[in-house]
């Protein structure tokens, strides 16, 4: 069988629904023995707007179903009716409906019962093939799910670490990794472009303010990344402490701008207007004068405000009892975004009912009426002081962000700081108690999105969704050990390693007077994986820029050389394992120690000692007997 499920927009919003892939029910009011699991759908809304909005699969028996919470934000009255049918969204049309001006001329629907009053009338299987070949002609299965065909967000971590041996490119990749996040972009794509392209749209984003580069050292602070006091020297030669924000801080006060601005965007006009913090405040002063007594509840109890604590929480009492109750502004922040017209504190009230437990819900609701009404005097208000003009748009503290839809945090510039050696600094002392706030759920406007207070400024803070972090870290070096788990815990991590393949592809030369470049580095890091591990291997990029045997020669004797030194603590033996013969020679063995009697003196007179050859007067054989015997 087939059904036409119809919707009227002002008891609930269908295509809202659809579009936020929330309708999993609907309500049967008509022909509740007919219907069964397997039928075949038509979700038509009716209205201005009318039309197919989607086709769909019963998948349940007529049944006391309870309204999914999920769907409860797009009614605008709460149906009498509990007899409803579980859904399967076949074909979700909201972006492009089938309307009636398309399917008027069409003759199976000249007998089509959209537009009568009620919910569920019959349908015949042609109509419904022909609304599923229209949705198919029309491209709608190929539209992006994202609304407004807004591109998917990259799939790049928010916190991530590139770690590897010298030398691998890390922070020369985090260029093509910071490209790729802003430009929501492959790293594929970009590494077709030439290298120059890349650095001048880098450059020029870092100039406008979406990339910021750190190198954290020993001496870096938290006072240097988040904020803290600094002296300034004034006109007249005195010395003034101010708090002033670091790179951290400022990258995420702008990223956070950007965010509100979308909100804005994507808000109606009349919500632009007016924004919860902005209302609250003038809310508590008016609850702090003279015109108002108390609060009165739906059966006329009064309820009197005992204190307003800090964080702008209500502590309430009952004028018959001596409890005091908690109402906590971001409660009532919440229920003020989810219902934010008057014409919503119906829903509202059941919403409250449902989630808030025991007497605390009555005082719940008692309080949002409140606001709800003083929200219509605070706008009259407002329009009186500027009636030429819009009313301000405040960017609200951090408290205040609703959760963010990812359609809306897709439109959003975002912003890159790297790190570059990431774990040269003490990061649990840079990072302090933000080390939390980094998690992509604790982000603001996520679902578990925290805040904390600043030490300094006592000022709300909180990471924004758009900001991410690339860390680079030096696994041959020390301190790699010394890098929080904390910290770890929050990263995601990305192995760079030495890649002879980049040395044949990119190298200004892959040979040089026979010498092949990728197989002298892929012998000398086979045997240092095998004395040591492969955390001390030695990167392409050393054999990047060598256009000649002498600068070959240079690289090794300043560069390579003092590397595997550092490796091997100066044991000159291991390091003739790595490169052989001519580059490590045994020292004469003969000696003759002073006159003094030592019970290992034998044995120390018949230990081999080992020098480093003069790199200078090797030949292109010394270096291809690296690699080939």
């Amino acid at each position: 069988m087939f059904w036409l499920f119809q919707s009227n927009p002002d008891v609930f919003r269908l295509k809202d629904a659809l579009r936020a892939e929330a309708l999993a029910t609907f309500v049967v009011t008509a022909h509740k023995h007919d219907i069964h699991s397997g039928d075949g759908i038509i979700l038509w809304q009716s209205g201005k707007e009318a039309g197919c909005y989607g086709l769909a699969t019963v998948i349940s028996e007529v049944q006391e179903i309870p309204i999914a919470e999920a769907e409860k934000p797009f009614f605008k009255e709460f149906p009498e009716e509990q007899m409803r049918v579980s859904l399967k969204v076949e074909y979700n049309l909201w972006n492009k409906p089938i309307t009636w001006e398309m399917l008027r001329d069409i003759p199976p629907f000249e007998e089509f019962n959209a537009g009568l009053p009620g919910s569920n009338f019959i349908a015949t299987e042609q109509q419904y093939r022909i609304l599923e070949d229209l949705a198919k002609q029309l491209d709608v299965l190929a539209e992006p799910q994202v609304p407004y065909g807004v591109p998917p967000l990259p799939e790049f971590p928010l916190n991530l670490i590139l770690y590897g041996p010298p030398g691998t490119g890390k922070t020369y990749q985090t260029i093509n990794y910071a490209l790729a996040i802003i430009e929501n972009r492959s790293l594929e794509e970009l590494a077709l472009e030439d290298r120059p392209l890349l650095r001048q749209r880098f450059d020029a984003y870092t100039a406008q303010g979406q990339i910021a580069f750190v190198t954290f050292h020993q001496s870096f602070s938290y006072e240097d990344f988040i904020e803290g006091i600094k002296p300034q020297i004034l006109e007249n030669g005195a010395i003034n402490y101010a708090i002033e924000p670091g790179i951290f801080r400022m990258l995420s006060y702008n990223a956070r701008r950007c965010v509100l601005e979308a909100l804005l965007r994507e808000q109606p006009q009349e919500q632009q207007k007016v924004k919860f913090n902005q209302l609250y405040k003038a809310f508590l002063e008016f609850l702090d004068s003279e015109n108002f007594e108390y609060f009165e509840t739906p059966d006329a109890q009064h309820i009197y405000i005992q204190q307003v604590l800090q964080n702008g929480d209500l502590s309430l009492r009952p004028a018959i009892a001596f409890n005091t109750y908690t109402v906590e502004k971001n409660t009532l922040r919440k229920f003020y975004q989810q219902f934010p017209n008057i014409e919503d504190l119906q829903a509202a009230q059941l919403f409250i009912d449902k989630n808030i437990r025991g007497s605390e819900s009555d005082l719940y609701w008692t309080v949002f009426v409140s606001l709800k009404n003083f929200e219509n005097f605070y706008k009259q208000q407002q329009q009186k002081a500027q009636p030429n003009e819009e009313v301000e748009i405040l960017y609200e503290p951090i408290t205040d962000m609703p959760l963010l839809p990812n359609q809306v945090l897709a439109k959003c510039r975002r912003y890159v700081l790297i790190i570059d050696e990431i774990n040269r600094g003490n990061a649990a002392a840079i990072f302090g108690e933000l080390i939390t706030l980094l998690e992509a759920d604790k982000r603001e406007g996520r679902s578990e999105a925290l805040t904390t207070i600043l030490p300094y400024s006592k000022s709300f803070f909180s990471v924004p969704p758009n900001l991410y972090l690339i860390g680079t870290m030096n696994t041959a070096d020390r301190s790699v050990e010394s890098l929080d788990i904390a910290l770890r815990r929050r990263f995601a991590f990305r192995e760079v390693l030495p890649d002879p393949k980049v040395i044949a592809k990119s190298a200004n030369k892959s040979v040089i007077q026979g010498i092949q470049l990728p197989n002298l580095l892929n012998a000398i890091n086979q045997r240092i994986e095998r004395l040591l591990d492969r955390e001390h291997c030695i990167g392409h990029a050393y054999f990047m820029d060598i256009d000649s045997f002498d600068e070959l020669k240079h690289t090794f004797a300043e560069r390579i050389i003092p590397l595997l030194q550092e490796y091997f603590y100066n044991d000159y033996a291991k390091i003739g394992l790595v490169l052989g013969k001519d580059f490590i020679r045994e020292k004469p063995s003969h000696i003759e120690f002073a006159n003094f009697d030592h019970p290992y003196a034998a044995e120390f007179a018949e230990r081999r000692l080992f020098e480093i050859a003069n790199i200078a007067t090797l030949d292109e054989e010394a270096f291809i007997r690296i690699y080939e015997r």
